[in-house]
């Protein structure tokens, strides 16, 4: 996958201005890191996806996609949130590659694009043409990328709150579960008490039945001499508590059973809630650890 991915990307990107600047720029070891290989070309993946296979936060990525380089980044936009397949996170890439690495600015990128740059003016958005981007006003620049920070640090103060807002909600339902499993359990235990009394109960009654029955007085062989035939009642006794021991047993059974399959169904539900409850946690901590970042440098912009 790895081979075919760089094989994929090389085609891909062997035209692409952007590729060869990095390429001139003596950055070719640095153009294929083990996210990028690990990308698939049918899958998109989100900015926080996208961040981690470029090792980069979500916001910064973003910022980029209000800048003018979106049109040469090409992510899809869906509302609020973008998705990106496997070229358009191979261009951002590099892009922070000639940034961080070249000394490169969005201009020079896009002046190697061939693209004009936009700046606000007057609270108008308008472009201008390339030999006059380097000659925007600096202070216009900076309240633009402040404005950007202070509404990324907003959006994800909202996702905060709706993430946490979930933790709270499958906690909950996991506490409830619990105690309904508990009860089960215990429903268990009820289940072989109740059957067992009524075990006792029914032995008993039937035992005291047999016991006022009276012998049964037959003739002799010539029919002059009447005796009573005994009764076994040992036996008797013996006969009702093997059928009602069976009786309590298939009861307890059935019962059992059924109560044991909504145990395993409780159990299954708690497993899937635990299971994104992990991942609201795990988006709790990127969506914060993000925002730390944009705070930081929102005060270095007011520094």
């Amino acid at each position: 996958m790895e081979a075919g991915m760089k094989e994929l990307l090389l085609k891909e990107f062997e035209k692409d201005a952007i590729y060869r600047m990095a390429v001139l720029n003596g950055l070719e070891q640095s153009l294929f890191p083990d996210g990028i290989l690990s990308m698939h070309q049918e899958m998109t993946y989100s900015t926080v996806e996208a961040g981690r296979i470029i090792k980069r936060s979500d916001s910064t990525i973003r910022n980029h996609f209000r800048s003018d380089l979106v049109d040469y980044i090409q992510p899809e936009k869906f509302g609020k949130f973008y998705r990106m397949n496997y070229k358009s996170i191979f261009k951002l890439h590099l892009i922070f590659l000639l940034m961080e690495k070249a000394g490169k600015t969005s201009v020079d990128l896009l002046a190697e694009l061939g693209m004009e740059a936009a700046v606000t003016i007057g609270g108008n958005f308008k472009r201008v043409p390339r030999n006059e981007s380097r000659e925007v006003n600096s202070t216009e620049v900076r309240e633009h990328d402040h404005l950007a920070d202070r509404v990324s640090l907003l959006e994800k103060s909202v996702k905060i709150q709706h993430i946490m807002f979930n933790i709270l909600k499958y906690e909950k339902d996991i506490a409830n579960i619990e105690r309904q499993l508990e009860n089960r359990e215990a429903a268990i235990e009820q289940v072989k008490t109740d059957v067992y009394m009524r075990y006792l109960e029914e032995k008993q009654a039937q035992m005291f039945a047999v016991s006022l029955k009276k012998p049964v007085v037959k003739s002799s062989f010539f029919g002059l001499i009447k005796k009573a035939e005994e009764i076994d009642y040992n036996e008797i006794y013996s006969e009702i508590d093997k059928k009602l021991t069976e009786k309590m047993n298939l009861e307890t059974k059935e019962k059992i059973e059924k109560i044991k399959l909504e145990i395993e169904d409780l159990k299954n539900k708690k497993n899937k809630l635990l299971q994104l409850l992990e991942g609201e946690k795990d988006n709790f901590s990127n969506v914060q650890l993000d925002t730390n970042d944009s705070q930081a440098n929102l005060i270095d912009s007011v520094k």
